[in-house]
């Protein structure tokens, strides 16, 4: 990572984390609906449901720090603070590398708590398969990191943070992260599983001893993946190109 790429990062570390309602809202959130979920179900198939809920409510969490994270952006363009490092030379790679690194950093308290207070709930699962499961979800969140950038980059004010708690919505409901997909409409459960957060909950599942994951999975995020950092490049090339007339 260059310095100006790892410049960008800590500034989008330093700012999101002071902001009391995102550390609130993607974590205390995730940790409270775990908790209630646990209560509700928990005790389902001798408390391995436990363990599911676990996974999903700390991709759930992750997804939304990944969105609010990568949507940071919009404030740097508001403030022209973005402008002033791509005169001083930072290329779009560097904003990509810079922007991921920091919004990587952001999600893992989210998860780290989810999985910490299903560890002391009683959730049956040694800590290498905790920290695996971790891992996991860490990596497949990548897409949604990359979403929240798109939002922040092609949307203006106010509509990007409302943009970003919709699509983490649509994200979490239709990827089966609330109640298993099975409930959904046949239509419903195609579309969940030609999502990344559908994925992030099996490869999560599978990591704590669960049954394994099909590889199309891995396909399915590689295309999300490829697409958005395509989209990200090009609208950081037209901003910067903003930026020198």
């Amino acid at each position: 990572m260059t310095s100006r790429a790892a410049a960008y990062a800590y500034h989008s570390i330093r700012i999101t984390l002071h902001q009391v309602p995102f550390v609130v809202f993607t974590i205390a959130l995730p940790v409270g609906m775990y908790l209630l979920f646990s209560m509700m179900f928990g005790d389902m198939g001798e408390g391995a449901a436990r363990a599911g809920i676990m996974v999903n409510m700390a991709a759930y969490g992750g997804l939304g720090a990944a969105v609010t994270a990568g949507a940071q952006i919009q404030e740097d363009l508001r403030t022209g603070f973005l402008r002033q490092l791509m005169v001083a030379g930072l290329t779009p790679r560097g904003f990509l590398i810079g922007s991921l690194a920091a919004a990587s950093a952001i999600v893992l308290p989210a998860l780290v708590a989810v999985f910490l207070t299903g560890a002391v709930t009683g959730v049956d699962a040694t800590p290498g398969r905790m920290i695996a499961a971790i891992g996991v979800l860490w990596a497949g969140l990548l897409p949604a990191i990359l979403i929240g950038l798109v939002l922040g980059m092609f949307l203006r004010g106010s509509a990007a943070s409302a943009g970003s708690v919709v699509v983490m919505m649509l994200m979490a409901i239709a990827g089966g992260l609330w109640m298993p997909l099975e409930m959904f409409p046949g239509w419903m459960q195609s579309l969940g599983q030609g999502l990344p957060t559908f994925w992030m909950s099996r490869w999560g599942a599978w990591a704590l001893g669960g049954p394994q994951a099909p590889a199309i999975g891995l396909l399915v995020v590689g295309i999300w993946v490829a697409a958005l950092a395509l989209t990200v490049l090009l609208g950081m090339r037209r901003s910067r190109g903003g930026s020198r007339r």
